[in-house]
């Protein structure tokens, strides 16, 4: 039994060693990836001319992956598909195209997020280090999520959640929890590491406390299931507009051509420049009570942004659409704006990417946990009714939403 107690013990401080590695790696390359969109969205709000250059942006982005990462365009699907298949690796010319290819498309307008190209980041600088040591397939499953939940709690700013988006991404309706240990010591070493390093990360309004009522569950219940419907929307018109471009045009680098003047032809045209981007000042102006943007703008410019073969990730962009759905609809059904706004926030999120634990956890890390049984219904009903397929659709399907 000691034996058996000094072996348990060993085990846990090699995790905790090298996961903390990994969340060090996992941290530096976030916050120079934020510094870098940062600087991306000031010089694009500064000369507003560059809008423009957005087909010329999405020639050099999907130039950079016909040429050089030909079917790393998979992108995070293909960190998601290797946590579990092990059918090839992980190059490092991936964090190198995504990095420098989401700081093109925030440079010149493209909507689009950052948190799945951190996860990128992370699990491209991981693995070839894997396959260098010949690492097993158990122990390199461990390492990538390690990795994406250092890549995804350090840009984000959530420690907890991401080691959960971790944990839960991989498999629609399991979670793996033999790698908690690595997955929560990654997310906290890259979260602190970023904060080390001077990078701040966007601070949300905190709720304060609400009275339970029967009122306010049936109105979070719709607010739920128009959650799970847009997060469904969304991941279908990104699928569409991905494979009728994929039908029509053969060249791949045209694609993000015509996504790139279509974007700036539509934000010009309606006057959706603040859709562009990451977007966050919208989503925090509908958190703080203000309902004065549409979530519909936000949907279609990711959705040929990203279906057309810009890079940079979902996950922001659905936060924004989510907490501009829930301040719309909260003003119909008489909820509050800002509860509204923060609960459809993750809602939106967890359905599109059938994470719904990561994001209740994500919620009371961002929003504080005053409102925590608002976020878990509203969560767990969005993610009920939205469709299997998410954003990932390399994720692998345990057990299907209606417990079969």
């Amino acid at each position: 039994m000691l034996k058996a107690s000094r072996e348990r013990a060993w085990f846990v401080a090699r995790s905790v060693a090298v996961a903390s590695v990994v969340g060090v790696v996992a941290g530096v390359s976030s916050a120079s990836f934020i510094a870098s969109l940062n600087w991306a969205t000031d010089n694009r709000n500064s000369h507003a001319w560059t809008l423009w250059l957005l087909p010329i942006a999405g020639l050099i982005v999907g130039a950079s992956y016909h040429y050089l990462g030909n079917g790393l365009e998979r992108g995070s699907n293909l960190v998601v598909e290797q946590l579990h298949e092990h059918s090839e690796w992980i190059p490092i010319r991936l964090p190198l195209l995504v990095f420098a290819g989401s700081v093109v498309t925030h440079l010149f307008g493209g909507s689009a997020g950052r948190e799945g190209a951190a996860v990128q980041i992370a699990a491209g600088l991981v693995d070839p280090v894997t396959k260098r040591f010949s690492v097993l397939h158990q122990h390199r499953s461990t390492l990538l999520i390690a990795a994406v939940a250092g890549g995804f709690g350090s840009v984000f700013g959530v420690p907890i959640a991401g080691a959960i988006f971790a944990l839960e991404v991989q498999r629609n309706g399991r979670v793996r929890y033999s790698a908690l240990i690595p997955a929560l010591t990654a997310s906290i070493v890259g979260d602190a590491t970023v904060r080390a390093l001077g990078v701040e990360h966007t601070v949300y309004p905190q709720l304060s406390s609400n009275n339970w009522t029967w009122s306010l569950g049936l109105r979070l219940l719709v607010l739920g299931v128009a959650c799970g419907i847009v997060a469904t929307l969304f991941s279908r018109l990104t699928h569409f507009v991905r494979t009728t471009l994929s039908k029509t045009i053969s060249w791949y680098p045209l694609r993000p051509v015509i996504g790139g003047a279509v974007v700036a032809v539509a934000a010009v045209a309606f006057h959706w420049r603040d859709y562009l981007g990451l977007s966050i000042p919208l989503a925090i102006g509908a958190m703080n009570g203000g309902n004065t943007s549409n979530w519909i703008p936000k949907l279609l410019l990711t959705a040929i942004t990203l279906g057309s073969g810009f890079v940079g990730g979902e996950v922001i962009p659905l936060f924004v659409i989510g907490s501009l759905l829930g301040a719309g609809l909260g003003d119909l059904i008489g909820l509050d704006l800002a509860l509204a706004a923060t609960a459809g926030s993750v809602a939106v999120l967890g359905a599109a990417a059938n994470v719904p634990l990561a994001c209740i956890i994500m919620a009371v890390e961002l929003f504080g946990g005053s409102s925590v049984a608002v976020f878990a219904l509203t969560c767990v009903v969005a993610y009920s009714v939205s469709s299997h397929s998410g954003i990932y659709h390399r994720q692998k399907i345990s057990v299907n939403k209606s417990g079969q």
